[in-house]
């Protein structure tokens, strides 16, 4: 299966899905306009990972900030690696925070989907709260 990547930047996160290094991850602060669409290779591929994936799965989740939008696409993604779970497969969430927002959020995550999550406490990059640009 062939991976994807897609190299963050201007309020987009970097996003590593990988089956063959067995990487999961997306990283930095995501708030496209449209979330849906920007997400819709990252969801297209769980679906096809979904069909055949690795005895075990861990993904990473390691956002300084997210939009509204973006929130729902992450619960999508919960649910199709919840899906995975649910078809025998062991999964993993790692999810790493860097304050209380990003915490609380991820503990209401772990609360929906019923994954085993794991939560990392990260320090701050400051360069990267310029969202506003």
């Amino acid at each position: 299966m062939k991976s994807y990547a897609y190299e963050g930047m201007n309020g987009l996160p970097t996003i590593i899905l990988s089956k063959s290094e067995g990487v999961f991850k997306v990283k930095g602060v995501s708030t496209p306009d449209n979330a849906k669409e920007f997400f819709e290779p990252t969801l297209a591929w769980l679906d096809e990972y979904a069909k055949s994936p690795n005895h075990q799965t861990e993904f990473v989740f390691e956002l300084e900030y997210f939009n509204i939008s973006s929130s729902k696409i992450i619960l999508f993604i919960l649910y199709k690696l919840l899906d995975i779970q649910t078809a025998g497969h062991q999964v993993k969430v790692t999810w790493c925070y860097n304050d209380a927002y990003l915490l609380g959020a991820g503990r209401d995550y772990a609360y929906m989907v019923k994954i085993p999550f794991e939560f990392k406490k990260v320090a701050r990059r400051e360069s990267t709260r310029d969202i506003a640009a």
